[in-house]
């Protein structure tokens, strides 16, 4: 039987593409993340290696981690493809939603290995899928936002009704990030829901700015 894998962020949107996948009656049998060598952390994200390792014990799906710098991202994520095509792997799973480039960077680096590429959520209205996202029983919360749209303070926020309303009112405002952060706004870690057997424990640790966005430490807590 052919298998699938989903390019694993940690974030809101991978995680929405594996629970649709499953929904679909198709089995996520791994997940795909890259963290950076010189911090072990996911880039953007700033999450530690352990809490996404935390993410795939909990979901029961094994993890296949892979660390990366600035000059070998692809080298090293074709290499992975071919690692879970030997897997038996013949289909992965992305969390995009509607920016043409990213799409076409992984069409082209499944082509490459002979692998189908699957956009659960592609062309969908980006509140849509934030509302079905929480309404599906996730949690997640802010890791890293972009200081032109968002405040320190709204770091570690939990993404629910008054996230949704915020954001809402942002767009009415013509001013406010998109609904998903599509455009790296913001990013998430989800820790708990539906795909969970139970929830990761963490508490929000130091908060940094870098290249004009806020990110939060999160730390590993005893469950």
């Amino acid at each position: 039987m052919v298998k699938t894998a989903t390019s694993w962020s940690g974030g809101k949107d991978s995680c929405l593409a594996t629970w649709k996948t499953t929904r679909a009656g198709i089995k996520v049998d791994y997940l795909l993340n890259t963290v950076r060598r010189e911090s072990d952390r996911v880039a953007f994200h700033g999450v530690k290696a352990e809490l996404v390792q935390a993410q795939a014990r909990s979901m029961g799906i094994p993890l296949i981690q892979k660390r990366v710098g600035d000059d070998d991202y692809r080298e090293v994520f074709v290499s992975s493809l071919e690692e879970l095509k030997t897997r038996g792997v013949g289909s992965m799973v992305f969390g995009d939603i509607d920016v043409p480039q990213n799409r076409e960077w992984c069409e082209g680096v499944c082509k490459e290995v002979g692998l189908r590429p699957h956009f659960p959520l592609w062309g969908a209205d980006q509140r849509e899928l934030l509302s079905e996202f929480l309404t599906a029983g996730f949690k997640a919360v802010t890791v890293c936002v972009d200081a032109a749209f968002f405040s320190e303070m709204e770091l570690a926020k939990t993404l629910d009704d008054a996230w949704l309303s915020r954001l809402d009112e942002g767009r009415k405002a013509g001013t406010g990030s998109t609904h998903c952060g599509e455009n790296g706004e913001y990013h998430t870690f989800v820790y708990d829901g539906p795909l969970f057997q139970h929830p990761i424990n963490f508490r929000p640790g130091e908060h940094v700015f870098k290249t004009n966005h806020w990110l939060v430490d999160l730390v590993m807590t005893p469950g």
